[in-house]
């Protein structure tokens, strides 16, 4: 079975996976992403991505006015689900 998602104007995707309930399952994970920050409030929000130092690649929401992010999490079974709540990263400070 296949499903297309339209996440932003620039980014669709096409999933298609040998189970119709994964594919059903990824589209709407995948296109209920997070449209409201729930720090802020704010709803002008966009997708991003980074890799780590161990090459690690993370996917998450970040509303534009407060720089909070909402990550996209996977299940070790397979499958995704978004988490909810945005956080603002704060890097440690270790005294020397």
């Amino acid at each position: 079975m296949k499903a297309t998602v339209t996440l932003t104007p620039r980014i669709v995707l096409e999933i298609d996976e040998q189970e119709e309930m994964e594919t059903l399952s990824k589209a709407l994970v995948l296109a209920s992403y997070p449209k409201k920050c729930s720090l802020c409030g704010e709803k002008a929000i966009g997708l991003t991505s980074n890799k780590d130092k161990e090459g690690n690649i993370y996917v998450n929401v970040v509303c534009f006015k407060c720089g909070g992010k909402a990550k996209l999490g996977r299940y070790k079974t397979g499958g995704y689900f978004w988490h909810r709540d945005f956080s603002v990263y704060n890097p440690s400070t270790k005294d020397e």
